[in-house]
Parts: structure tokens; C-alpha cells; sequence
């Protein structure tokens, strides 16, 4: 039986053994899932990735029974057995009679409204207090997992040279596509520079028991806050990538809140889990390494949904550029602290770009149009329509909001990168910052940010229309800003960009060029 006419037949509600209720659906790069209202059904795709084989319905078959044994050490009495799926005539039914067509997992249906997921995306107020409910959680759960020693006959440094071989490998065809080739080269040395270089810490990591087998997938959409809470779906089908340090599974936990904006969540959740545990003086310094581990596999795995043709466009779509933020994240991890500056008319896209650019790199995030508005005591959104010059846009305003950026762009440790989102038309300013920053052994850099006339006054239109954004510029200032705009010039640290390319492909080639030797103190 084809899949789109199973996928049909296991959307009636009548081919389940509830037999009740709407039939929604959800889709992986490996699994298909039907949600009835009280269970979940989870069909493995009939895929061959390398790192996993479901092709025949044997290896359907034993890997959801290895589904249902596993997921039971963090998830008791949520996963229910394997179901067969079989066909008489024309009628498909879970459990029912007549030819076997496939085979399934079936399990409890777990509370929508307890998902760590909804949770982050509600930004509920007892999150903090999950955070250290999760940790606990996750310590027990180590603390009680097997140790494995030369698992498969071979040390753990030699698998997780394994596993990154083979994730460099299998992204190469998406090399141009969902990351740039320079940053798939970057990511490549790294790893091959610190698997040499501390390749003793991992030696003796193994030997002090820190290597288990854990769960392998623990990221927020796996979390469910019940009582006990419910950490589901663990790596089933690849032991060498469920068998790893127990830092390489809290680090898929931390990088996955960062990559939603959460390091101070991912940053609540390392301390009380050291404290859950006894502390753990190897972890912190090998977090970074798993962290980009876990984003590139994310990565990896969003651009192998990007690229099936039987999923649906818009989610093909979706996962090309959620795969793009991932890879982008694991770059920004091995950027080192630097004061970026953009540069660039109104309706060039500053303000998008350095959003997401802030994102990948956990910068601190300073505006120009925010922090002048509170300069004068106004709410961000609030439109104030002053001339050009004129207004809180005058020369004395303009001197006071870019005094107040410098103070807090430099103000503090240098520990994280900060990015000034301003116009910067002046080149005594951009001169300014970079001094200052060069005096204070900070690296700066400066985006010049371009595109068309045309597509300017559109976002300046678009961005007026839905007034959701600190910005006053508007089409009638646009010819005069441009006309006291100093001229940009090129430098070791200038940073050009056009922004008519999507803005997660700039983010990559910007990390690309914060990650390139030249990149000295100004």
C-alpha cells in the first residue's frame, strides 16, 4: 500500500480503536504522527538517511518495539506497545484485521497545555521555577543511567569523531543552500582542532563514568511538565548517538532554549542542574563543543525535512530556514565577543537583521530608536513626527542617544558580544566607537547595510502601516537623511551587506566574516 493512500486512511477517525474524534497530523524527518484526541500514533517513514535504515517493515517493526523499551526509562506509562496497521479491502484499521500494512507506536496523548514548547511560547511566569524542576529531572535521570565504557568496542572519542564525520558528510549537499561552504569549512576545522587538542579530557571523561546511555534527543519539543515530567521520544534507532557524555545531552537542552531566546532559561537550568548533581567540574568546558554538536545535528536534521519530497511545501519551506537560524547558531558559538555597529539609511533592514544577527551570537541588543525615546520619556512605540533635524531628532538628541550607546555598549566586561542598531550616518560616530572600542581591546565591526531606493520606501511603508516598531522613518525624511548621509569606506572590519538577500543567509556570511582571521581590534 502506497503512503499518500495510508496517510488518507489514517486520517478518518474510524480506523483508530478510540474510533472518536478529529484525526490531526504532524510530520518529522522520520515519522509521520496521527493524533487522535487520547493517543499518539507514530508511523516510521520508509527512509534510508545512513545513520538510519526503516526501508522494510522488519526494521519498522523492531525499532518501535526499541521505541517503546527505551523511551520507558523517562517516560513510564506514556508508552502504551507497537500496533499493527492492516488492511481488508478497501477499509484501514489500528489493530484491526486483514493484510499487514505497517506497524505503529502507540502512546498516551500528552497534555497540549504542559508542553515545554507551549510553555516558552506563552512565556509562562512560573518558567524559572520549571527550569529547576527540569534539572532535577535530567540529574536524576543521568545519575541513575547505565555507564558505558568502550561501548562497541571502541572509545567515546573515537564515536564522536564518527558522528561529526558523518554529519559533515551528509550535509554537503546542502552546502549553498541552507550554509554557506565557508561556514561548513569553518565548523570542520573547529572540531578537527579540538578533538586533537582535548582528546585526553574526553579520554578521562569516559574513564570517570560521565559516558551513559542517555536519551540523546533532549530538546523543549521532548518535555512535558506533569508529574513526574515526561521526557519522550529518545534516539531509538542509533545507540552510538544515544551513547554519549552526559554533557552532550544537556547541551541539546541548553542550545535549544538559546536558540529561542532563553539563555537566561538554558542559563537557570546549568546551575541548578550542577548543583541537582554534585557539581561537575568537566561540563562547563566542553558545553561549548556539544552545543554546537547538538545545533549543527538540528541543522542537519531540518534540512533533510527541507529536502523530502513527499512532505508538504510550506513545511519544506519552513524547515530550509529553521536549518539556516541552527547552523547559524552553532557559528555564532565560536564567535568570539566583538562590538558590531550597523550602518545604513532608514527601511534598509537594521533592525532585522540585527535581531536575528543578536540571536545566533546571544548579543546584547542596543537601538537607537528605543533608547532616544526614552531620553525623552517616551514609550517605544509611541510616533513622535518631528521634522528631519528637528524635534528629538535634532543635533543635541542625536549627540545624547549616541553618547548613551557608547556608555552602554562599553560599559560592561566585554564577555558578550553587543550590537548597536543605529544609522550611524555620521562618520565622526562610527570613528568614535571604533576607537573606543579599539582602546578598550574590543573588535569592532561595522555592517554597511544597502539595498534599492524602491524596496527602502516599501519596508518604510509596510513598517508605518502595521505600527508595531520604535522607528519614526517615513518616506518624506528619506531623501533628506540620504542627503547628510557621510559617505562609507572600506576597511578591514567593514562589513558589507544587501539586504535584499534573505536575512538568515546575511546573518550566515556575517559570522563568516566575524570568524575570519582579519577579524582584529580595530
Amino acid at each position: 500500500m502506497d503512503y499518500p493512500a495510508l496517510h488518507k486512511a489514517l486520517l478518518r477517525p474510524e480506523a483508530y480503536p478510540e474510533g472518536t474524534g478529529p484525526v490531526t497530523y504532524r510530520e518529522t524527518h522520520i515519522s509521520h504522527l496521527y493524533f487522535t484526541p487520547s493517543h499518539v500514533y507514530k508511523v516510521k517513514k520508509g527512509v534510508d538517511f545512513g545513520f538510519l535504515n526503516f526501508t522494510t517493515l522488519d526494521r519498522r517493526r523492531f525499532y518501535c518495539e526499541e521505541e517503546i523499551r527505551l523511551n520507558s526509562r523517562f517516560c513510564p506509562g506514556t508508552y502504551l506497545g507497537v500496533i499493527e496497521i492492516r488492511r481488508q479491502g478497501e477499509t484501514v484499521a489500528v489493530g484491526g484485521p486483514g493484510e499487514l500494512v505497517d506497524y505503529a507506536v502507540r502512546m498516551k496523548r500528552l497534555p497540549e497545555d504542559r508542553m515545554l514548547s507551549r510553555r516558552l511560547q506563552e512565556n509562562a511566569p512560573d518558567l524559572p521555577s520549571d527550569m529547576e524542576r527540569i534539572a532535577r529531572r535530567i540529574a536524576s535521570l543521568h545519575l541513575a543511567s547505565e555507564v558505558c565504557r568502550m561501548d562497541g568496542g571502541q572509545p567515546n572519542l573515537e564515536i564522536v569523531k564518527q558522528n561529526w564525520r558523518e554529519n559533515f558528510l551528509q550535509t554537503e549537499t546542502f552546502i549553498g543552500r541552507t550554509l554557506p561552504a565557508q561556514a561548513h569549512a569553518f565548523l570542520s576545522g573547529y572540531v578537527a582542532d579540538f578533538l586533537e587538542e582535548n582528546a585526553a579530557i574526553l579520554h578521562e571523561r569516559e574513564e570517570q563514568g560521565f559516558v551513559r546511555d542517555g536519551h540523546g534527543d533532549l530538546h523543549v519539543e521532548h518535555i512535558c511538565l506533569g508529574e513526574p515530567i515526561c521526557i519522550f521520544d529518545c534516539i531509538e534507532f542509533s545507540r552510538r548517538f544515544r551513547v554519549a557524555d552526559v554533557a552532550a545531552d544537556l547541551a541539546f537542552l541548553l542550545m535549544d532554549l538559546e536558540f529561542r531566546g532563553r539563555r537566561d532559561l538554558a542559563r537557570l537550568l546549568l546551575g541548578t542542574y550542577l548543583e541537582a548533581v554534585g557539581g561537575d567540574p568537566g561540563t562547563p568546558p566542553l558545553l561549548p563543543f556539544y552545543k554546537i554538536y547538538r545545533a549543527f545535528v538540528r541543522g542537519k536534521v531540518e534540512s533533510l525535512l527541507s529536502d523530502d519530497p513527499t512532505a508538504e511545501e510550506e513545511l519544506r519551506s519552513r524547515s530550509a530556514r529553521e536549518a539556516q537560524r541552527y547552523f547559524n547558531l552553532a557559528l555564532g558559538y565560536l564567535c568570539p565577543p566583538a562590538l558590531i555597529l550597523t550602518c545604513g539609511r532608514m527601511g534598509v533592514g537594521k533592525t532585522t537583521l540585527a535581531s536575528s544577527l543578536s540571536r545566533a551570537l546571544g548579543a546584547r541588543l542596543l537601538r537607537s530608536d528605543v533608547l532616544r525615546k526614552e531620553l525623552v520619556g517616551l514609550s517605544p512605540l509611541e510616533r513622535c513626527e518631528s521634522p528631519f533635524g528637528g524635534g528629538i531628532y535634532s543635533e543635541d538628541l542625536n549627540r545624547k542617544t549616541y553618547a548613551a550607546l557608547l556608555t552602554a555598549a562599553l560599559g560592561k566586561t566585554g564577555e558578550e558580544s553587543v550590537i548597536v542598531d543605529a544609522s550611524f550616518a555620521r562618520a565622526a560616530d562610527r570613528r568614535l566607537f571604533q576607537e573606543r572600542a579599539g582602546r578598550a581591546g574590543r573588535r569592532c565591526f561595522l555592517l554597511h547595510l544597502v539595498c534599492d531606493e524602491e524596496t527602502a520606501l516599501l519596508r518604510l511603508d509596510r513598517r508605518r502601516a502595521e505600527g508595531d516598531d520604535a522607528s519614526d522613518g517615513r518616506r518624506a525624511l528619506f531623501d533628506r537623511q540620504g542627503a547628510a548621509f557621510d559617505a562609507v569606506t572600506e576597511g578591514k572590519n567593514m562589513i558589507r551587506v544587501d539586504t535584499t538577500d534573505p536575512v538568515d543567509y546575511n546573518v550566515a556570511l556575517i559570522l563568516c566574516a566575524l570568524l575570519a582571521p582579519t577579524g582584529t581590534p580595530s
